[in-house]
């Protein structure tokens, strides 16, 4: 009985509407296991460290033309209810200055803050932005804002697939105006890693597919990608972001993450 009145609990938090004298539908069973699959790789992810700074190289292909060559800082710090990315390109010159803050430690108030090279100061971003792409790659404000966790409470979650190798996903936004998606397909390997996202337009296409390669799994189930790769069918064009060098440790001042930082 102690168990049911707890999975009860956990199925009313994530939204699902329970009625604790009838016996759980398939489907809210199915709700459940797929909430705590995609929490359980998070967890894992952010168990790692407390904070952590990386080098990246960026490039740019759009079929037919010639690549673009980018490379940018990314610093994570890890809170209780979130994180905090602070994002800023050192090459090529015309992007050096070009910054990101986001700030998801509260899930209710997140903020996004954009800082442009011919920007004085950063500028808090207005929702309605966070679908456009940043800096000429394939990953939007919303995808930079996932890439190191995302708000389970805002999606609703279908298994699709089990098999020895892993989970196959499917994640539907709850408010349809908060996501440039219709819905995200997801795979997670045995060790709870994200393999790959599909994301598919509001017209259900496929609009483009992020492959976490080159995975990297830690003693403590905590896992990375060192290299991310994102091919756009609607754009006709691949991002790939390669990890150079990466340090785990909360050592990172304060400052690092706030919106004034981007303007230094």
């Amino acid at each position: 009985m102690k168990i049911l009145s707890t999975l009860l609990l956990l199925l009313s938090l994530l939204g699902l509407a329970v009625n604790a004298t009838e016996p759980m539908t398939e489907l809210q069973i199915n709700e459940y296991q797929a909430t705590q699959l995609i929490n359980k790789s998070w967890q894992l992810y952010r168990s790692q460290t407390a904070a952590e700074a990386e080098q990246l190289d960026l490039t740019i292909t759009r079929y037919g033309e010639a690549a673009q060559h980018k490379t940018l800082q990314r610093w994570t710090r890890y809170l209780a209810d979130g994180e905090q990315v602070v994002i800023k390109f050192d090459t090529p010159t015309a992007d050096r200055g070009l910054g990101l803050w986001i700030d998801s430690s509260d899930r209710q108030q997140q903020q996004l803050w954009l800082q442009l090279p011919s920007w004085y100061q950063p500028r808090r971003m207005d929702a309605s932005a966070v679908q456009q792409y940043f800096a000429g790659s394939d990953l939007t404000f919303e995808d930079h804002r996932q890439l190191t966790s995302e708000d389970t409470s805002q999606f609703r979650y279908r298994l699709l697939s089990t098999s020895k190798s892993g989970w196959w996903l499917e994640a539907v936004p709850r408010n349809p105006a908060t996501s440039a998606y219709s819905r995200r397909e997801i795979w997670l390997n045995a060790d709870y890693a994200i393999t790959q996202i599909n994301f598919f337009d509001q017209q259900g296409q496929l609009q483009k597919s992020l492959k976490n390669q080159l995975l990297q799994r830690y003693a403590n189930g905590g896992w990375r990608p060192n290299r991310i790769e994102v091919e756009n069918l609607h754009e006709q064009r691949l991002s790939v972001f390669q990890i150079v060098e990466r340090h785990f440790g909360n050592t990172q001042a304060e400052r690092m993450f706030s919106q004034e930082v981007l303007g230094e």
